[in-house]
């Protein structure tokens, strides 16, 4: 099976398990997914998916062949991009950032892009299926905490920081909750084990409005070694690995990097993870 296009069509449906979704995605009708799946099968010799109560489940050679066709399908892309890049033939724009730096950044990171391209730009608050977006290649980029991640995704460190109490300490304890990085982990009992949260927030805005009757624990982002408790909270762009190197995310990575280390050197008093 040499076309391109049913190849295309395999992809989507491991992403959607489902040939409804699948012609949504691409602009299709359902029943021409389905006849190219059929084709599929008889091409490839195999059911590539069984039909579930959960949808379309991919069989064993389904899923072995996925990575590399997906491999070759974004070394493809790389290939016939214009060999010099312009930003104005960007259609669209799709980043996914940790909330602190979306409200601290976010402004002035529309506008550096907007300067550039007239593409639509869509950025969103990091979601627990922003890595999986990612992969598939519906987001081009994030903002958030550097961990372990698989080979597929490419990570790079731009800071590390330490934690810091912050307003009225005689209040209540406020842990500010932050997308995939402390719904499950108390950072503030590494600096004193004997407070417990009273009040829990996922809302940057509701936290900064409650320090002057409750405190927090800020999470101050560093280039060098200040005083503080390490978190052990480094922050990194993030991105798939196959196109860690594409003239669009070496443009993005020349804008968001230096807006990221200026909020840094500009850090007064801001507020950040629990």
């Amino acid at each position: 099976m040499k076309d391109y296009n049913a190849l295309q069509v395999f992809l989507i449906l491991m992403q959607t398990h489902s040939t409804k979704r699948t012609a949504q995605r691409l602009g299709r009708s359902q029943s021409y997914v389905s006849k190219v799946l059929a084709q599929l099968r008889e091409s490839l010799d195999d059911q590539l998916f069984i039909r579930s109560a959960d949808g379309l489940m991919p069989t064993t050679y389904a899923m072995n062949i996925e990575p590399k066709l997906q491999e070759a399908f974004d070394q493809i892309g790389v290939a016939l991009s214009p060999e010099v890049f312009d930003p104005k033939q960007v259609d669209k724009v799709t980043l996914h950032i940790v909330d602190i730096y979306l409200t601290h950044i976010g402004k002035k990171l529309i506008q550096a892009i907007r300067a550039q391209t007239d593409a639509i730009i869509e950025i969103r608050t990091w979601t627990n299926v922003t890595e999986s977006l990612i992969e598939q290649g519906d987001v081009d980029m994030g903002l958030h905490i550097l961990g372990d991640k698989p080979q597929s995704i490419y990570q790079k460190r731009l800071h590390s920081g330490v934690g810091v109490f912050d307003g009225n300490r005689s209040g209540e304890y406020v842990k500010y909750i932050v997308n995939a990085v402390n719904e499950y982990r108390n950072h503030f009992k590494t600096i004193d084990p004997s407070i417990e949260a009273t009040l829990i927030i996922d809302n940057h805005h509701l936290m900064t409005q409650l320090l002057d009757s409750c405190f927090t624990l800020r999470y101050q982002p560093t280039i060098e070694d200040i005083d503080g408790v390490k978190l052990s909270l480094d922050v990194a762009l993030i991105m798939k690995s196959t196109k860690r190197q594409s003239p669009k995310n070496l443009w993005l990575m020349s804008i968001i990097e230096p807006l990221v280390l200026d909020y840094i050197k500009d850090w007064n008093e801001k507020d950040g993870f629990s």
